[in-house]
């Protein structure tokens, strides 16, 4: 937190294991941050109940970004489509970037070793790592497990100057040596923070015994 000023842009993601950070910085009230934006989002209308934005308006973090004048960017807006509402992201994004001279993010990673709202879906992931144009992007993916999303792209997370990543939890071990001992990002796009870029600005905070 010491990190963090009125010059940073804080970005957060969704995903159960940041919800109880999320949580504690609703308690502390010690945060302080320029703009809050998010990382991911779960496309459908505005709030609707499996999307980040609740989570995070559940775990009280919108009422302290409200209480202390922290202006905070959903993703979602009312009645606009998919790839509209990921343009206007992106555009929100570009402003930001170039408004605040500092960013840090909180990232998780999934079971399957997805990242932000990047899927461990090959044809997907190589789409979005090989995009060097867009900072935010969105996919359907129709075999259901993601569904509609709307992310930040590789590009995008690497603007980023600090990248925590949280993995707690046993479930997250095999994921984890998996994510250090293979190098495929289209596979498992967590690897992404072992690049030798990327590994310079990213902590990684496990509960797990990496081997």
């Amino acid at each position: 937190e010491n990190y963090t000023d009125s010059k940073t842009a804080f970005f957060i993601s969704g995903g159960n294991t940041p919800k109880k950070l999320y949580e504690e910085i609703a308690l502390e009230k010690t945060l302080k941050v320029g703009a809050a934006l998010m990382v991911d989002e779960r496309f459908g209308e505005k709030m609707h109940k499996k999307s980040n934005e609740l989570m995070l308006k559940d775990s009280g973090l919108l009422a302290y970004f409200e209480e202390q004048n922290i202006r905070f960017y959903p993703i979602l807006q009312k009645d606009e489509g998919l790839e509209s509402t990921a343009l206007q992201y992106d555009e929100t994004l570009r402003f930001l970037f170039k408004y605040f001279p500092k960013s840090v993010g909180i990232l998780g990673l999934g079971g399957d070793g997805h990242t932000a709202g990047i899927p461990a879906i090959p044809e997907i992931s190589k789409r979005i790592l090989e995009d060097q144009s867009l900072l935010v992007t969105n996919y359907a993916d129709e075999s259901g497990k993601y569904g509609a999303r709307i992310t930040m792209t590789y590009l995008a997370l690497s603007q980023l100057d600090l990248i925590l990543i949280l993995v707690l939890g046993q479930d997250k071990r095999e994921m984890l040596s998996q994510v250090f001992r293979g190098d495929s990002i289209e596979e498992m796009p967590g690897r992404f923070f072992k690049t030798p870029e990327m590994s310079k600005k990213t902590i990684l905070i496990t509960d797990q015994i990496v081997s």
